[in-house]
């Protein structure tokens, strides 16, 4: 079998998941090819790849807008096995609604969208989450890729569940689509810049250009956050959304130290229904393959 694994990633999050799932698939002995949306240098033939998949941040309760525009641009299919992940902050039912309009596109292709998964990664803008919770998601989503791979190679299909009225609430936040170009050309850089131009080669659209020593942000911004959370020195300011500015990788080894978690009780229902069901699907998981090897130690006896 052979697999496309086709992302963007803002600040990291996607492409951590992205590369657990490659990793998992390899230890299947699925060869996985990558690729990153923003190299914008598409050759791949399709038709060498019995199944693709197509992973992103969600914005604004969807797909960014990068992620539409690579699937407008795709070749058309015939009913070519496709899977979507995508990763968020919270895991509110409304991220669900998120690939929408990127299943709309890419059906109509001729794309045949068997799996989605969701998987609570820490935010890079609204406020920051503690080292201890990043460390909790990303072992969670580290633990359970492995279940959901095993049940993707089974030919089992998984959807998530929308929201009512899900497409007209995702076409109602598009808007962000618009905003993301707006705010991003009130982006500043204060004093603290050491004109390191991390933000300048690292930014996906191009968005910012130096001129006669002067920082420029354009209008492709899709507010990704990836100039502002990587800046050592916290100099790029974002626009109208200054306040909810995330700065700096999160450590997503095992924390020592104790957080206060300022932010416990936003959607604090949502994470421990998240992380229960996660949880669930783990033991789940672990019953049936003890059972299994219990099984087959059972038959290698009677054998004997």
């Amino acid at each position: 079998m052979k697999v496309l694994l086709c992302y963007f990633s803002g600040t990291g999050n996607t492409r951590k998941v992205i590369n657990r799932f490659a990793e998992v698939f390899a230890e299947h002995e699925v060869s996985v090819d990558l690729y990153r949306i923003e190299e914008n240098n598409f050759t791949y033939n399709l038709d060498d790849y019995d199944m693709i998949g197509i992973g992103y941040p969600v914005h604004a309760f969807n797909a960014p807008s990068i992620i539409l525009n690579f699937a407008k641009s795709l070749p058309e299919q015939k009913d070519k096995r496709t899977i979507i992940i995508n990763t968020s902050g919270e895991p509110l039912k409304l991220n669900n609604i998120s690939s929408l309009k990127l299943s709309k596109i890419l059906t109509k292709k001729g794309y045949n969208i068997t799996n989605e998964y969701h998987y609570c990664m820490p935010y890079n803008i609204i406020f920051r989450h503690t080292d201890n919770m990043a460390y909790k998601m990303w072992k969670t989503a580290n633990d359970v890729i492995p279940i959901d791979c095993k049940e993707i190679l089974n030919g089992k299909q998984a959807h998530l569940d929308k929201v009512f009225m899900g497409s007209f609430i995702a076409w109602l936040f598009r808007i962000e689509f618009w905003g993301g170009r707006f705010n991003g050309k009130r982006y500043k850089v204060n004093e603290n810049c050491i004109h390191c131009n991390k933000c300048v080669n690292t930014c996906p659209t191009h968005n910012i250009t130096i001129k006669d020593g002067k920082f420029h942000f354009g209008k492709n911004c899709i507010m990704c956050m990836r100039c502002s959370f990587y800046c050592p020195k916290a100099a790029i300011k974002i626009g109208l959304f200054e306040r909810w500015k995330v700065n700096g990788a999160y450590n997503f080894n095992n924390p020592n130290d104790y957080e206060d978690e300022v932010h416990k009780k936003y959607c604090q229902k949502s994470y421990i229904r998240y992380f229960e069901e996660c949880n669930q699907k783990i033991s789940q998981a672990k019953t049936m393959l003890e059972e299994t090897e219990e099984q087959e130690e059972i038959e290698d006896v009677v054998k004997a």
